[in-house]
């Protein structure tokens, strides 16, 4: 556990989970699949420890908002967001807040297969890299580091959903001598017509729950669109 100095060296540092894919529900031209499909891709309180919290999640859409590197991104979303039904999960958090450990997604049911491959292929390549990096400077923006955070693929999704691309980014923090550094995780995960995207954080190394989270949801969602 990090001591109260640790602690604060992470407060305050801007989140950009669920990668700028966050809004509130849409309800309009739902179909019953998609109400099922948005039904499953949520993070729940099953998925999560026993022991943590949650509250109302709030629309991170803001966190790539005028970074020129990130426009492709922020164009697919903000078409995405007007034409597809989509579902937002709560914010989940472990209650010691020295962990900084926390989980949220959210979900959209795209038309088709074709319109959901389309939209993940924002976050995939080098426009998509550029973004990512430019995120991260944003991250350690006005704050003590030991170094520039950086952000690097996660080359570990294979055989997620029909097809997963992702980012994590570190950030070491110092003050007064002591040191912590936060992983902030982005995953997109595709399962046929349907996408969620989940943000993460934590201190000391990437969040050990997320592959579960991620591999519950993506179970769910299979078995919805079935």
């Amino acid at each position: 556990m990090l001591s109260r100095r640790m602690r604060l060296l992470t407060v305050g540092v801007p989140m950009a989970a669920s990668l700028a894919l966050a809004g509130p529900a849409v309800a309009a031209g739902e179909t019953k699949s998609d109400k099922t499909i948005l039904k499953a891709g949520v993070i729940t309180k099953s998925d999560v420890p026993a022991e943590w919290t949650s509250t109302k999640g709030e629309s991170s859409g803001q966190a790539l908002r005028g970074i020129r590197e990130c426009k492709r991104i922020n164009t697919a979303v903000a078409d995405a967001k007007k034409n597809n039904p989509r579902a937002r999960s709560r914010e989940f958090a472990d209650p010691v807040q020295e962990h900084a450990t926390s989980a949220e997604n959210t979900v959209y049911a795209f038309p088709n297969e074709r319109a959901a491959t389309r939209f993940v292929s924002a976050y995939q390549g080098a426009a998509a890299t550029a973004c990512f990096d430019k995120l991260a400077a944003e991250v350690g923006k006005d704050r003590a580091t030991a170094s520039p955070p950086t952000a690097a693929p996660i080359t570990d999704l294979q055989g997620v959903g029909d097809e997963a691309t992702g980012y994590e980014i570190a950030a070491t923090f110092t003050q007064d001598g002591g040191s912590a550094t936060l992983y902030i995780d982005f995953v997109v995960v595709r399962v046929g017509r349907a996408v969620m995207g989940f943000g993460f954080t934590n201190v000391g190394a990437r969040i050990p729950q997320g592959p579960d989270v991620v591999n519950a949801v993506v179970q769910r969602v299979s078995a919805a669109e079935g």
